[in-house]
C-alpha cells in the first residue's frame, strides 16, 4: 500500500516538475493582420493576473502604450538589446484554459516583422525577455493560487478549531449537568427523609390536636 502511495506521489511530482515556460515562432492574427510571433506558455497560468503582469510588461517596453479589443500595443518602443532604432509592439492573450495559458508577442521593426531568420540576435533577445516575462506570470499566478488556498486552508483550521472548543464546551456542560444531576439526586433524598420526618410529625401533631380537642369535649 505505501508503494502504491509513493508511486502516485511520484507521478504526481514528475507530472508538476514537467512543466515549463516554453516559447514557440507563429503566424498569429492581430489587430491590423498576421504577423510572425514569439508565442509565450505559461503552465497554471491565471488570465486576471498574466493580463495585469502583460500590461505591466508593455509599458516597461517603453514608447506609447495604448490597449484595444484584448490587444495591446506600444508605438516607439526602444531597448539596447534590440538596436539603435525603435519598434512597435502588439500582444495579446491567444489562448487560455485551466493548465496554461499563451500570450503571443508581435515587434514591428520599420519595415519588417520580427523573426528568427532574418533577426537572428534581436530575436533571441525578445525571446529572453519574453520568456522572462513567461516565468514571472507563472510564479505570480501560483503565488496567487497559493494564498487563495492558504485562505481556504486557514478557514478549515478555524472551523476545526471552533468545533474543538465547541466540544470542550459540551464536555463542560456534561460536568456541569453531571455534578447538578447528584446534587438534584441527593437533594430528592434529603427531601424524601424530610418529607418522612414531617410525616411523623404531623401525626404526632395531629395527636396533639385530638387530646386538646378531648380536652374541650370533657369539659361539662
Amino acid at each position: 500500500m505505501k508503494s502504491i502511495s509513493l508511486l502516485a506521489a511520484m507521478a504526481v511530482t514528475t507530472f508538476f516538475y514537467a512543466q515549463e515556460v516554453k516559447t514557440s515562432e507563429e503566424s498569429v492574427s492581430f489587430l491590423n493582420g498576421s504577423h510572425n510571433a514569439i508565442v509565450v506558455t505559461i503552465p497554471y497560468g491565471n488570465k486576471e493576473i498574466v493580463e495585469k503582469e502583460l500590461k505591466s510588461e508593455m509599458k516597461d517596453w517603453g514608447g506609447k502604450y495604448n490597449s484595444s479589443k484584448g490587444e495591446m500595443q506600444t508605438v516607439g518602443s526602444s531597448s539596447k538589446a534590440m538596436g539603435d532604432k525603435s519598434y512597435d509592439g502588439y500582444a495579446k492573450i491567444i489562448s487560455d484554459n485551466d493548465k496554461e495559458i499563451k500570450v503571443a508577442f508581435a515587434v514591428d521593426l520599420g519595415g519588417a516583422y520580427l523573426d528568427s531568420k532574418d533577426h537572428g540576435s534581436q530575436f533571441k533577445a525578445m525571446e529572453t525577455r519574453i520568456k522572462k516575462f513567461g516565468a514571472k506570470a507563472a510564479h505570480e499566478s501560483i503565488d496567487a493560487e497559493l494564498a487563495a488556498e492558504g485562505k481556504v486552508l486557514k478557514e478549515l483550521q478555524g472551523n476545526k478549531s471552533d468545533l474543538e472548543k465547541s466540544i470542550e464546551n459540551s464536555k463542560k456542560d456534561i460536568e456541569d449537568y453531571k455534578k447538578k444531576i447528584v446534587e438534584a439526586e441527593q437533594k430528592i433524598k434529603d427531601n424524601e427523609a424530610a418529607v418522612v420526618k414531617k410525616g411523623e410529625e404531623i401525626g404526632t401533631q395531629t395527636t396533639k390536636i385530638g387530646t386538646v380537642q378531648d380536652k374541650k369535649k370533657s369539659i361539662k
